[in-house]
C-alpha cells in the first residue's frame, strides 16, 4: 500500500487595489431610499457598491470562480442580478448581499440582461446566441429563444405588448412574440453588428447603433386586431381572400403588397439616421428611465448626449420652421400677402432628436450609465479603463450645458496593468508595480500604504531589511526606493548606456 502525497491548494482569498474590472457594466442602483449615490461595478468574480459621495465601498456581492460580465438592476431597485463568464446569472439582495437565486441555462458568457417593467421576467443573452427569458418569482426558466447566429447584444422588454426585440453581432435586429416564442420579423437593414439599441418615443421608435459612425431610427407601428374575428387567422395570411392580393402603387412607383404577414403584429420601418461625431464603432447605447436621453459612446472617451423631443416641443419647433420659411418666400417672390403663399416644411430626424453636449472624460470609457433625477438633472457614470469611476452632471434643458464632474473615485490601484509583484521579509508587505507608480500595501488589511512614482516598472524585489526596494524599469534603469513613515525617495542605482534592452529580472 503506497503513501499518498499530499498537496498543498492555493485559492483567491481577496482582491485589492481594484475598483472595477472592465468585462462588466456599471449600473446605479437604489440603497437606503436614495438614487443616484450609489454604482455598482463588476471586480473580477465579485461586484463592488461604490458610495460616489464619500468615495467608499460599502458592499461586496460575493462571487464564485467566474468573472462577472454583465449587471442589471431590478426595477424596485432590490435586487440585482449579475452575469457570469460560465453562462450563470444570480440575483443579488442589495439589503442583505446574498445572492439566493441561480439561474442555469447558457453554454458561455452572459452578454445582456434586461427586467421586464413589473421585474418578474428576466431575460439573458449570452455569446452561446440563445436568448432564455426566466421567470424570477418562481425561480425557473420560461423558454429559450433561437434564432441569431452570433453572440446577442441587446435583448429589451417592451412594455405595453407581450413582445421582445433583440439585436447580436450577426447583424440582424429581431422581434419576438412571447406568447408564441417565436421570431415574427427580421430587420436586415444593417450591414456590420449590432452593439446595441434602444427604444425612445414611447416605444414608436428604435434606435439602433453598428459598427459605423450612423444611428439608425426605426418607426415602430403597431397594428390593431383583424376585425373579423370568426374569420381564421391563417386563412388571412395566405392571402385567400380578395383583398389581400390587391397591391397599391406607392408615392414613389413602386409595386408592393397591401400587407406582408410579418406585418400583422407590428411594421418597422426606417426614418433616417443620426450621425455621430465618433468614426469607430457604437461600444454602449443606453437611455435614461423616461426615454428623453440617448447617449452612446465608442472606443474614445467621449459621450454623446442627445435629447429625444416632446410632441409639444416638436409642434413648436415646425411652427417656428414654417414662419421662417414663408418669410423666406415672401422676400423671394416680392408678395405683400403673406396668405397667398403656400408653403410646406418636412419634420427630419434632426427635428425630433437634437444633440445636447459631448462628456469627455479623463480616460477610455469602457461602460456608463445615466440617471435623471426628479430636479431634471442628468447624471451620467462611467467606468473607465484605467481603473477609475467618474460621475458627471448636466442640465439637458438649458441651452449649451456644460457638463460638470462631480465625483470620481480613486482609491488605492493603479492606473494601468501590474507588471511586479514582490513580498517583503516577513510577509507584512507586498509590492506592486506599474507604468506609472509602484505601491506598498498592507498584506493584512489590504490598504496602500505608500505610493511612489517611477517609470514603467517590470521587476522588483525588497532589499534584506525590508526597508528599501529595488526596481527594474523598461528603460534600461534601476532605482532603488526609500521607503520610511513620512517620506519616500527614490535613487537612481545605475543605467545600461550600451543597449536599449529592458530590465526584466533581478536577484
Amino acid at each position: 500500500m503506497g503513501l499518498t502525497k499530499q498537496y498543498l491548494r492555493y485559492v483567491a482569498s481577496a482582491v485589492f487595489g481594484l475598483i472595477g474590472s472592465q468585462k462588466g457594466n456599471i449600473v446605479f442602483v437604489t440603497l437606503r431610499g436614495e438614487k443616484g449615490r450609489y454604482v455598482a461595478v463588476p471586480a473580477c468574480e465579485h461586484v463592488f457598491i461604490w458610495d460616489l459621495r464619500k468615495g467608499e465601498k460599502i458592499l461586496i456581492l460575493q462571487g464564485l470562480k467566474h468573472e462577472v460580465t454583465c449587471l442589471c438592476p431590478s426595477p424596485d431597485g432590490l435586487h440585482l442580478a449579475v452575469g457570469y463568464e460560465d453562462g450563470s446569472i444570480r440575483i443579488f439582495s442589495l439589503l442583505s448581499g446574498e445572492g439566493n437565486v441561480t439561474f442555469n441555462g447558457h453554454k458561455a458568457a452572459v452578454t445582456s440582461l434586461k427586467y421586464d417593467q413589473l421585474g418578474g421576467r428576466l431575460a439573458s443573452g449570452s455569446k452561446d446566441t440563445d436568448i432564455i427569458v426566466w421567470d424570477v418569482i418562481n425561480e425557473s426558466g420560461l423558454y429559450r429563444l433561437k434564432g441569431h447566429k452570433d453572440a446577442i447584444t441587446q435583448a429589451l422588454f417592451l412594455r405595453e405588448k407581450n413582445l421582445l426585440v433583440s439585436s447580436g453581432k450577426d447583424t440582424m435586429v429581431k422581434w419576438w412574440d412571447l406568447d408564441t416564442q417565436h421570431c415574427f420579423k427580421t430587420v436586415v437593414g444593417h450591414r456590420t453588428e449590432v452593439w446595441g439599441l434602444v427604444l425612445v418615443s414611447e416605444e414608436k421608435r428604435l434606435i439602433t447603433g453598428a459598427s459605423d459612425s450612423e444611428l439608425r431610427a426605426w418607426d415602430i407601428a403597431y397594428l390593431e386586431e383583424i376585425e373579423d374575428p370568426e374569420e381564421p387567422e391563417p386563412k388571412k395570411i395566405k392571402g385567400s381572400s380578395p383583398r389581400m392580393q390587391d397591391t397599391d402603387e406607392t408615392e414613389d412607383g413602386t409595386l408592393e403588397m397591401d400587407e406582408a404577414p410579418e406585418d400583422r403584429i407590428l411594421t418597422c420601418r426606417k426614418a433616417g439616421s443620426i450621425m455621430r461625431e465618433g468614426r469607430d464603432r457604437v461600444v454602449n447605447l443606453a437611455v435614461d428611465r423616461t426615454g428623453r436621453i440617448l447617449a452612446c459612446h465608442g472606443t474614445d472617451s467621449v459621450l454623446e448626449v442627445f435629447r429625444v423631443l416632446s410632441i409639444e416641443e416638436i409642434q413648436k419647433k415646425m411652427d417656428k420652421k414654417l414662419k421662417k420659411a414663408r418669410k423666406k418666400a415672401k422676400l423671394n417672390s416680392g408678395k405683400e400677402e403673406e396668405e397667398d403663399l403656400e408653403v410646406s416644411v418636412e419634420m427630419t430626424l434632426q427635428d425630433e432628436i437634437q444633440r445636447v453636449t459631448n462628456i469627455k472624460t479623463s480616460a477610455k470609457i469602457k461602460s456608463f450609465d445615466l440617471i435623471h433625477s426628479p430636479q431634471g438633472e442628468l447624471k451620467a457614470v462611467f467606468l473607465l479603463q484605467n481603473n477609475l469611476v467618474e460621475l458627471y452632471s448636466l442640465n439637458p434643458s438649458v441651452p449649451a450645458s456644460q457638463p460638470v464632474r462631480t465625483s470620481r473615485i480613486t482609491i488605492g490601484g493603479h492606473r494601468s496593468d501590474v507588471r511586479t509583484l514582490s513580498f517583503s521579509s516577513d510577509n507584512i508587505a507586498v509590492l506592486s508595480g506599474a507604468a506609472e507608480s509602484i505601491k506598498i500595501w498592507n498584506r493584512s488589511t489590504l490598504q496602500c500604504i505608500r505610493t511612489m512614482t517611477c517609470e514603467y516598472a517590470l521587476c522588483s524585489f525588497f532589499v534584506p531589511g525590508d526597508r528599501q526596494v529595488v526596481i527594474g524599469t523598461k528603460v534600461n534603469r534601476s532605482f532603488l526606493g526609500f521607503g520610511g513613515l513620512f517620506y519616500s525617495v527614490f535613487l537612481k542605482l545605475f543605467e545600461k548606456s550600451a543597449s536599449f534592452l529592458s530590465i526584466w529580472e533581478m536577484y
